[in-house]
């Protein structure tokens, strides 16, 4: 007998050969997404925080051990003093600056302060100004709140940083 012409309660039994045609579309689209999610995660040269974490501690020992060798280098060729104002500059920075500069100048609520470049301008005169008097924005004045030499000090510290 065939199942072509079975009756249950007067429902007719019928044999279906192959799935309805919306899904096989939304099983095509749902490949077609599939690969190219993958292939943009794959070849964007996207990492996880892991590996984001690993690459941004290399950089930062490379980073003091360029700082070190270049603070040897001052102590030999006779500039002991400008290597002590730099270190009186990071100290005052790490102090009054970083909470809004970032850690190293890298920016964070304020600007970078590790550019080639600042907004308004990278001369000593420039940076004083900046420091003393603050600027529109958000930046406070520190001319009561710092001495001559701190204020000198800070100055020699932003111009080493790159």
């Amino acid at each position: 007998m065939s199942d072509d012409h079975k009756d249950y309660d007067g429902i007719r039994y019928r044999k279906e050969t192959g799935s309805p045609a919306v899904f096989r579309m939304l099983f095509i689209l749902l490949l077609i997404w599939g690969v190219c999610f993958m292939g943009y995660y794959l070849f964007s040269g996207w990492s996880s925080d892991a590996e984001f974490n690993e690459k941004k501690k290399a950089k930062q020992t490379k980073v003091l051990a360029a700082l070190e060798n270049s603070e040897n280098s001052s102590d030999h060729s006779g500039k002991g003093q400008e290597k002590d104002d730099i270190a009186t500059g990071k100290k005052t920075y790490e102090e009054r600056c970083s909470a809004c500069h970032g850690e190293g100048g890298k920016g964070g609520i304020g600007p970078a302060l590790n550019l080639p470049k600042y907004k308004f301008g990278k001369t000593t005169g420039d940076i004083k100004e900046s420091i003393e008097t603050g600027r529109p924005g958000g930046m406070p004045g520190f001319k009561k709140d710092l001495s001559h030499e701190k204020i000198e000090g800070l100055i020699k510290y932003l111009l080493s940083l790159k």
